[in-house]
């Protein structure tokens, strides 16, 4: 790897916390990202307005995007009876037809209400959600118009052109759940729930999961307009995303895990790992298409060498003959436990202890770079931490009081040998083929 490899460290990591910033304006020119190449030191639309009309106008904007929800839920209202039937029975076994089951019978998937008002929350859940979806863009819209005499003639056609993409995204979030997402969440349900317990589903605790992860994904989807906005804008740079990504992903993974309302964690892993994916995968992108792109391919992934590593060992050891682990949360004191329980956070254990780790971590790391200037030791401090990030997470997921998702993923399809083998052959290919590459580049 190359001294100055970019990618999951940044070079201020590396060579210090005081090193200026280099100013990005040409002299005489514009920002980054204007478009207008004439040196006009603003926008053409700018002006100085007070503090109180920039609130005013904020608030005027976003009255409008809650009246238009407001309008696309009251016209879903009367349709939402048929939303749910939909939604419920598209994930659940059964027809709407067996609902209420016969005298003697049983039906598992029909809802079951236990509050007076659960079907009408449910409605308006429904019909919330229609209207959150369609005033996705119409935010995005009002935004634009609220920045838009700060924004140069290329910003505002970036802007526009980001409208109809948002409707978009979220039409593709909204279909990514409903294929993919809550099937496979209600199939993990039923497949560890039969053998255990007769199953019985809730309207409100089941029709809530179903509307926060379509509402969600919807949501999610955006991150790719975003970064490409705030890029494209002058916002920020690939660079220095990339060299943050480990902040980003903690922060998918406290949302994910705050806002994905299942018990059981799978919800919130597969929420966290969408919002990953879809943050990497426009990176990558803006790599291909050499968006913002100043260093070498080669050592753009070399410098995934530390995350490389460390997924494919955990995937080795899901998939050998080594057992899983149990979890340590009846281990801890009683104290803790007793003290968690009080507070109401023995279901958010794993968050506590994951930030925990990564917070002594980062604590050593920021005390070590203004202590010592060695640039091996910063450099190997910024290597461990995407080891020590994920393996946070995998510890603090351990701390839960209940981590059956390990044993569910608990396979064995290698033996120790062959594991073994095809551990050594990924690395000897990845190492191999960046050598091949340095070297056909150096030619």
């Amino acid at each position: 790897m190359s001294d100055g490899e970019p990618g999951l460290y940044s070079e201020m990591d590396i060579e210090g916390p005081d090193r200026p910033e280099p100013d990005p304006t040409p002299p005489g020119g514009d920002p980054p990202g204007t478009g207008t190449g004439t040196g006009t030191p603003g926008a053409p639309d700018d002006e100085e307005m007070p503090l109180t009309e920039h609130i005013e106008e904020m608030v005027r904007r976003l009255g409008v995007v809650v009246l238009a929800m407001a309008v696309v839920a009251g016209i879903a209202f009367p349709f939402a009876d048929r939303l749910i039937t939909f939604l419920w029975f598209s994930f659940l076994p059964g027809v709407a037809s067996q609902c209420p089951p016969p005298a003697g019978a049983t039906a598992s998937s029909c809802p079951r209400v236990y509050h007076p008002l659960s079907l009408m929350i449910a409605r308006l859940k429904v019909s919330t959600l229609a209207g959150f979806i369609i005033a996705l863009p119409i935010f995005v819209y009002e935004t634009y118009l609220f920045m838009r005499p700060g924004l140069y003639p290329r910003e505002r056609k970036y802007y526009l052109a980001a409208v109809p993409t948002s409707l978009i995204l979220a039409g593709v979030g909204v279909a990514f759940a409903f294929f993919l997402v809550l099937p496979a969440i209600f199939t993990y349900f039923l497949y560890y729930s039969e053998s255990a317990a007769v199953i019985a589903f809730g309207l409100s605790e089941t029709f809530n999961l179903m509307v926060m992860m379509l509402g969600l994904f919807a949501f999610i989807f955006q991150i790719p307009l975003f970064v490409m906005l705030a890029i494209m804008m002058g916002i920020t740079t690939r660079r220095w995303l990339e060299a943050r990504r480990l902040y980003f992903w903690g922060g998918f993974l406290t949302i994910a895990f705050f806002f994905s309302p299942d018990p059981t964690g799978m919800a919130p892993i597969l929420v966290a790992a969408t919002m990953v994916t879809l943050f990497e995968g426009t990176l990558a992108l803006l790599r291909w298409t050499g968006t913002d792109s100043r260093t070498a391919a080669v050592d753009q992934v070399a410098a995934l060498r530390p995350l490389l590593y460390t997924v494919v060992a955990a995937v080795a050891y899901v998939v050998s003959p080594a057992p899983m682990p149990t979890g340590y949360f009846g281990q801890l004191p009683p104290a803790v436990i007793d003290g968690l329980a009080y507070l109401g956070l023995t279901s958010a254990t794993p968050i506590i202890v994951g930030l925990a780790i990564i917070g002594v971590f980062e604590g050593i790391n920021r005390l070590v770079r203004r202590v010592t200037y060695d640039y091996r030791v910063r450099r190997l401090l910024a290597r461990a931490r995407v080891p020590v990030w994920l393996g946070a997470v995998v510890v603090g997921y351990l701390a839960s009081p209940d981590p059956r998702l390990l044993q569910r993923i608990d396979v064995t399809y290698l033996s120790t040998t062959e594991t073994a083998l095809a551990v050594g052959a990924l690395l000897v290919l990845y190492e191999g083929g960046l050598v091949l590459w340095r070297w056909r580049r150096g030619r």
